[in-house]
């Protein structure tokens, strides 16, 4: 029997936010994770002298982080559809768009899109939640109804790089 020596490797006093989906890239030189403040964070070069870059998301908080390639990473949370984020040439992360594209129509009003996202991030749908009638909810465009809690490679044999992924919650 031999025990596991376990050592901090750095601590990153980054933000005043709750941390969740703390991931490594492939080469586990990149540190991700996201806050509960609608934050994702990506910390290079953690074991020197670590540079971070954070980005605000516009819309609701992630939950859960997957680096599909040194380069790339999907982000899955509260908006029920994964968003892709992207480093340039630099290391400049960017966020690139929602994996689901949904095409929002001109005339939605925006107290109806901030109703939706509250709903969203209560895990209630606004169809059918009047007790006063029953009708069968209406699917928003994407695979997910609800938060999406977690998000998994699925891989051939020795794959690298990440060409499908699986996503639940």
């Amino acid at each position: 029997f031999s025990p596991i020596r376990m050592q901090q490797i750095a601590q990153l006093d980054l933000s005043p936010t709750w941390a969740f989906g703390v991931r490594w890239s492939p080469s586990g030189k990149t540190l991700a994770y996201a806050g509960h403040s609608s934050m994702i964070y990506f910390v290079d070069d953690v074991e020197g002298s670590p540079a971070a870059q954070n980005l605000a998301l516009r819309d609701l908080p992630l939950r859960d982080i997957l680096f599909v390639s040194e380069k790339m990473a999907i982000g899955v949370g509260f908006d029920c559809n994964p968003l892709i984020f992207a480093a340039d040439e630099t290391g400049l992360w960017s966020f690139v768009r929602y994996l689901d594209e949904r095409k929002v129509t001109p005339s939605t009003s925006k107290a109806s899109q901030l109703s939706e996202a509250l709903g969203k991030l209560y895990g209630q749908s606004r169809q059918g939640s009047s007790s006063d009638t029953v009708e069968p909810s209406k699917p928003r465009g994407g695979a997910h109804e609800n938060c999406i809690t977690c998000i998994v490679p699925l891989r051939k044999g020795s794959e690298s790089i990440v060409k499908r992924f699986s996503t639940s919650g």
